[in-house]
């Protein structure tokens, strides 16, 4: 219960009573209460009163705890708003709760911090340490004794909030994810504060307690220890060799020794070759000629002593690496990684799977191990894959594929219009049949209301095609080729086989409709297979055979993560190119600076892969140094039937 604390006065100090006071008021207020009835008529006296009730016996019974002057305090301070309003209002109110029901301060004495409030401060001005940023847990001042109460309350109250924002922001609570990009449909695992303060109450080591509620994951540890070690005493750079930072100009004359020129004043300086005598500064003698023959040799050059442009730039070049440290060390690749892991599940799963989108891979672990690892393909820039975690619940063998609501709109409607409107679409699936050819061509059975649909009986030129659905039954040119793995999600996003095998050639591959293409999908299946239901390699490849449609024991996490920075078991620190430019979003909403995109963006890119992958006309590859393509609208039609069919539509 909240101490009746008048909040318009900020002097307001709780009475104090003594036992004897107390026994007396408990004494009238019983005869107040009892003025009839058998209890009435009692001679016996009333019990002394007890001392005052424990913070958890007045929850227990109803009652009001008498709180010290600092706990008033305490109260105080977390009811202004002014101060209220830097904390996340579920921790507020937490804290409100908390010292509502309690009589004396947690984390202060009127001499100073207690050693669990001292341990905390330690921990807490560490946060840096830990990819977190220290200016959002302000800390009270702690280097002298409380010389009141209120004084006291108020370093009581922040500690408290400090702690409590520290906690929520080690879970993944700084920012919602979604609100960065819908692509982030995480939900950090921030704990219920009330239940935070009341483990912070019990610990011996409240500061320990914080640093456990870091995610536990290997990668994540793996990056706090590289962040570490980035944040650690920098050692004092070399002093500049001032020599180094002469420069000749890089377009001056060839000069031979024994020549008068003005740069040699300056090749003097930069070979630390001084005059022999007062007024020959730019006389080219012959033991500055010894210098110069000893770095062209020393730097392959053609050693005959002539200042011409291959030594100039050879002389200004070697001073080119020398400049100062950067400053910032480029930590904050590291911090946003460590808060996709914060984002992430506690527990992953005993067996999980991880696609890993900008790195093209997906690994599936037993316990901290790897026990499969392969290339994947990943949704394009405009049809980009989400991060999510879902349950794998089933295997597909042989699987049909229904074309999806986005690729019908986007992709297989526009082709309709077209063969409807007649030329070169209506000559080449066959003349006559419009959209139904199309349909035929591509091997679809149409469906309305669940019943296949004659295509050649609807004008698919103008029909809504929400009301169907198109079918492309199992067989070698479905794009899902011979397996798919389901693991039920909003975004409709499942892994499977491709026919398009040429595309896992490529170092990037952003060249699906979101969904995930893996390279190897039976060796997948069968991994899986073992690890659910004991299945041997045989017995995988007979459910192929057969078609199956197989339902798991044990479902599998597969977590889909966006992870640019990812750091392997030798410690190598692997960046991989920022596909969706998530990164500097990210950094912003963290309170950081832009990062700047490892690699070259997906974009610029030379292949024709992207345009085999989807229902786009295929382009033609345009060659190195050839001019630029045309505007999309004048882009080349297709000459043949096997060109058209290359642009099949795909997840």
């Amino acid at each position: 219960m909240p101490h009746p604390i008048d909040d318009r006065s900020g002097d307001y100090q709780p009475m104090s009573l003594t036992p004897p006071v107390r026994q007396v008021l408990a004494a009238g207020l019983l005869s107040m209460l009892c003025v009839s009835g058998p209890a009435a008529a009692t001679t016996e006296p009333a019990p002394a009163a007890s001392a005052a009730p424990t913070a958890q016996a007045a929850e227990e019974s109803g009652t009001s705890v008498s709180a010290s002057p600092v706990v008033a305090a305490a109260v105080a301070k977390l009811q202004d708003s002014v101060f209220a309003q830097n904390f996340a209002k579920d921790d507020v109110a937490a804290a409100l709760a908390f010292y509502g029901a309690r009589k004396d301060p947690l984390w202060t004495t009127s001499s100073g911090l207690t050693n669990g409030g001292q341990a905390l401060v330690t921990e807490i001005g560490q946060a840096e340490q830990w990819g977190l940023n220290p200016k959002a847990f302000p800390l009270p001042n702690t280097s002298a004794a409380f010389s009141a109460a209120d004084a006291q309350g108020a370093a009581e109250a922040q500690l408290t909030l400090a702690a409590l924002t520290y906690a929520r922001h080690a879970k993944g609570g700084r920012v919602r994810p979604l609100s960065i990009s819908q692509l982030l449909d995480l939900t950090p695992p921030v704990r219920d504060p009330n239940a935070i303060i009341k483990d912070l109450e019990g610990q011996s080591d409240p500061a320990g307690y914080l640093v456990g509620l870091h995610p536990k994951h290997e990668q994540f540890q793996r990056l706090r220890a590289e962040l570490v070690k980035r944040l650690g005493p920098v050692t004092p750079p070399a002093p500049v060799d001032e020599a180094l930072l002469v420069k000749l100009p890089a377009d001056g004359a060839t000069i031979k020794p024994g020549s008068l020129h003005g740069d040699i004043a300056l090749l003097r300086k930069r070979l630390k070759q001084p005059a022999a005598f007062a007024g020959q500064e730019t006389l080219y003698d012959e033991k500055l000629a010894a210098a110069v023959t000893a770095f062209q040799t020393e730097k392959g050059l053609k050693a005959n002593g002539q200042i011409n442009r291959r030594t100039r730039t050879a002389l200004n070049r070697e001073g080119e690496s020398v400049s100062p440290p950067d400053a910032s060390r480029d930590t904050q690749r590291i911090v946003i990684n460590m808060e996709r892991w914060r984002w992430m599940p506690d527990e992953l799963g005993a067996s999980y799977v991880i696609n890993n989108v900008p790195e093209y891979i997906t690994r599936t672990f037993k316990g901290d191990k790897v026990i499969f690892k392969e290339k994947i393909i990943v949704g394009l820039p405009e049809w980009p894959t989400p991060s999510f975690s879902a349950e794998m619940k089933t295997i597909v063998f042989n699987p049909s594929w229904g074309v999806p609501d986005g690729i019908k709109a986007k992709e297989l409607k526009p082709r309709l219009q077209r063969a409807g409107g007649g030329g070169f679409f209506d000559q080449l699936f066959g003349g006559g049949g419009g959209g139904a050819a199309v349909i035929k061509a591509y091997g679809f059975t149409a469906y309305r209301n669940g019943k296949p649909v004659d295509p050649y009986s609807v004008d698919w030129s103008t029909a809504d095609l929400r009301q169907y659905s198109f079918i492309q039954p199992p067989g070698g040119e479905n794009p899902l080729g011979f397996v798919k793995f389901m693991f039920p999600n909003t975004h409709d996003v499942y892994m499977h086989d491709t026919t398009q095998r040429h595309l896992f050639a490529q170092s990037k591959r952003p060249y699906s409709h979101g969904c995930i293409r893996v390279n190897d999908p039976m060796r997948f299946a069968e991994v899986l297979l073992e690890q659910d239901k004991g299945w041997s390699r045989d017995r995988a490849v007979a459910a192929r055979r057969s078609s199956e449609t197989v339902s798991l024991d044990n479902h599998i996490w597969v977590h889909t993560v966006y992870l640019t920075t990812w750091i392997d078991d030798d410690g190598k620190v692997l960046n991989f190119g920022d596909v969706y430019g998530l990164d500097s979003r990210v950094s912003q909403a963290l309170g950081g600076r832009s990062v700047r995109s490892i690699e070259t963006p997906v974009a610029d890119v030379e292949t024709s892969s992207i345009e085999e992958d989807g229902m786009e006309e295929p382009r033609p590859r345009r060659k190195k140094n050839a001019p630029a393509a045309k505007p999309a609208k004048q882009v080349k039609m297709p000459s043949s039937f096997s060109e058209a069919m290359s642009g099949l539509i795909a997840n």
